[in-house]
């Protein structure tokens, strides 16, 4: 009887020394996931991204009211409609670059996650190479349809 409970307590003590073990493991991979500089380090461009796309969006949502700006008699003249018309251009142009770099940090993020998952699901990148090239298969298809009905292109 002594041999049977000296030996329990062996594996007893086996077993807490491995779910210490575990535990510590655990904590380390936690730690790990959870720290930004590690993250960073594994994957720059993705952490590059997250930082623009977060400080894009926090200047969209608090972007503040700017100062009425003080007319002379004469800007109000001769000015007014001209400043108006470069306002608006000014407006487009940066609403149009806003809108580039906000496709470019879509298609990076979209890339990046694309081959993240590449690496984490086997067969993935192959069927999604063949989602892609069936996808243009189908597009190049409809082209000569449209060209051969008359119909212009929307």
């Amino acid at each position: 009887m002594g041999e049977k409970s000296d030996q329990i307590e062996r594996e007893i003590q086996t077993e807490r020394g491995q779910l210490g073990q575990n535990l510590s493991e655990l904590q380390w991979k936690v730690q790990e996931a959870t720290d930004w500089r590690v993250q960073f380090q594994k994957r720059p461009m993705l952490m590059m991204g997250i930082a623009t796309a977060s400080g894009l969006l926090f200047a969209a949502m608090t972007g503040g009211k700017s100062r009425p700006r003080r007319y002379s008699a004469e800007d109000r003249r001769y000015g007014a409609q001209e400043h108006a018309r470069g306002t608006e251009l000014q407006k487009n142009k940066a609403l149009e670059t806003f809108d580039n770099i906000k496709g470019a940090m879509i298609a990076v993020a979209a890339n990046t996650f694309q081959d993240f998952l590449g690496q984490l699901i086997p067969g993935f990148k192959e069927q999604i190479q063949k989602t892609a090239q069936e996808k243009r298969s189908v597009t190049s298809s409809e082209v000569p349809k449209l060209a051969t009905s008359g119909a212009a292109p929307g």
